[in-house]
């Protein structure tokens, strides 16, 4: 029985060794390369000092090094951070700090910054390996031996995932092997029924986020797993008809731009057998025009970075297609709960509320995480005699389906990434013009919700989008999380007590809605 998360790859290598089992834009690699390859880079990490427990780092644009990583991270016990490609140089100093990793390995892309980043003292000291940039990475692989992997509990650390926090600072959710594999058995039994060796699962959004949670599940099927290094509309076609692609998860926003594509229609599409997606729903008209393209092959999950990242709840093909023709009410939930999860509507005790009335959505389940990293202040807060606090209002009808109809924590999610307030305000809040700044989420055609900046302004400034724009990029600040609106308001709302009244600037953008959230 594989308890540990190399355990459970290596059963799959066992089975198709000569398969193809990885292609990025550098070529194929079987699983018997891959593995071997995994086990030699193993040896070099140990070789450079990482030990069980200390951390291993991952920046790079979708490649086949991102999965050897992940096995010899977990043979040799060590614990696996990710930094978001789509991130910029603050976020990843504030990931890497909280980390201390003992190693990083860098795309081409990012190993100046990160670099420069250590160098400047902004992150902690840790050895880079460079990919195809540099040739360190593929020098100590040559240069290694096989790792013959030790044995481990499956109580030890494996990831620490993370995620952004209400304080504005990211916090790392923990995930130690059981929990992780766990995570891959719910896959297998829930979204990947019918993923076989025939099939192929495409990679479109980052490594780092959910798409990279779906890889060896794919391999444990005898799948390949075909990594884009970046999203292109034409890129996307031909490489679905060139691999035959028959499974891929896609962010709605995503979904949308495809299916208005001109190219769209005359492409064939026909090897999709279905198109996972998750952060917000789909509007039936856009759902409607992607069913014209792709056909009736779209499964939603929810989830969350703590929660058991996919799926706490789904809503398959079939139910998107009985609501579009029934029930079109349903097209606004995310699904009913999965059967590996305890999925609770609660109120702030945590007791069960009834059917149709609004409370906090919490579950538990063996793939939920154990608590935040170097956080015991959040993790109380968060993990509740059993249960996480997801941080989502929600209400569940009588025939078990679940939707998000707003969000506890202020949490922003724009094109399937999170957005906090609190670090864009903290930002915003530097800029020489500004006196109070409020930021809320407002909803988004293409990206679901999208971040806008109410701002009082000191007497006599002025203040334009394009210049808080610049003043955000001038920061580092992550580009999705920018303001892509502005309000000039005399005076920024505040309750009785003086707290900011957040609420009552979104909800003029949100009425008519059944959602107050994209």
């Amino acid at each position: 029985m594989a308890h540990l998360v190399h355990e459970f790859v290596e059963s799959a290598v066992r089975r198709f060794a000569d398969r193809i089992a990885l292609v990025d834009d550098s070529g194929s690699l079987t699983y018997r390369q891959m593995w071997d390859r995994s086990r030699r880079l193993a040896t070099a990490l140990v070789d450079l000092g990482v030990a069980p427990g200390d951390r291993v780092v991952a920046l790079m644009n979708n490649r086949n090094e991102w999965v050897e990583l992940d096995n010899a991270v977990s043979m040799i016990g060590a614990v696996r951070g990710r930094l978001n490609s789509r991130d910029g140089a603050r976020e990843f100093a504030w990931v890497l700090t909280d980390l201390t990793p003992k190693v990083v390995v860098t795309g081409p892309e990012f190993s100046a910054v990160i670099q420069d980043l250590i160098d400047s003292g902004q992150a902690p000291p840790a050895r880079v390996i460079g990919l195809a940039d540099s040739g360190d990475y593929e020098q100590l692989i040559s240069a290694s031996a096989p790792y013959e992997p030790v044995a481990l509990s499956e109580d030890t650390p494996y990831l620490i995932f993370h995620t952004s926090g209400t304080t504005g600072h990211y916090k790392g959710a923990i995930y130690q092997h059981r929990n992780w594999v766990a995570t891959y058995r719910n896959i297998l039994a829930t979204i990947m029924g019918d993923m076989g060796p025939d099939c192929a699962l495409l990679h479109v959004g980052p490594l780092s986020h959910q798409s990279g949670i779906l890889t060896a599940p794919a391999l444990y099927r005898g799948a390949r797993s075909v990594m884009l290094g970046h999203f292109d509309p034409k890129l996307f076609f031909d490489v679905v008809e060139r691999e035959q692609i028959t499974h891929t998860i896609l962010a709605p926003a995503i979904i949308n731009a495809l299916a208005h594509d001109p190219d769209a229609a005359n492409r064939d599409l026909s090897s999709l057998r279905c198109i996972y997606y998750s952060g917000s729903p789909i509007a039936p008209v856009v759902l409607r025009k992607a069913m014209e393209i792709f056909g009736p092959i779209f499964l939603q999950g929810y989830g969350s970075t703590e929660g058991g990242t996919i799926y706490n709840t789904i809503l398959y093909p079939d139910e998107h297609v009985d609501a579009l023709e029934n029930h079109p009410d349903r097209l606004a939930s995310c699904g009913r709960p999965s059967p590996f999860f305890d999925v609770r509507v609660a109120d702030e005790d945590g007791h069960e509320m009834p059917r149709g009335e609004m409370g906090e959505l919490r579950v538990r389940g063996d793939a939920v995480s154990v608590g935040y990293w170097n956080q015991p202040e959040a993790t109380a807060n968060s993990y509740v005699d059993g249960w996480f606090r997801m941080g989502d209002l929600a209400v569940r009808d009588e025939d078990d389906y679940v939707t998000i109809v707003d969000r506890k924590n202020d949490m922003i999610i724009s094109g399937g990434l999170n957005v906090y307030p609190r670090e864009v305000e903290d930002v915003i809040s530097a800029h020489p013009a500004v006196n109070e700044v409020v930021v809320i989420g407002v909803p988004h055609e293409k990206w679901g919700e999208a971040v806008k900046a109410c701002v009082s302004l000191h007497p006599g400034e002025r203040l334009t989008l394009e210049d808080l724009q610049a003043h955000c990029k001038a920061t580092g600040l992550a580009n999705y999380k920018k303001p892509l609106s502005l309000d000039i308001v005399d005076e920024v709302p505040k309750t009785a007590v003086g707290k900011v009244f957040r609420r009552a600037l979104r909800e003029p953008y949100w009425q008519g809605r059944q959602r107050q959230v994209g």
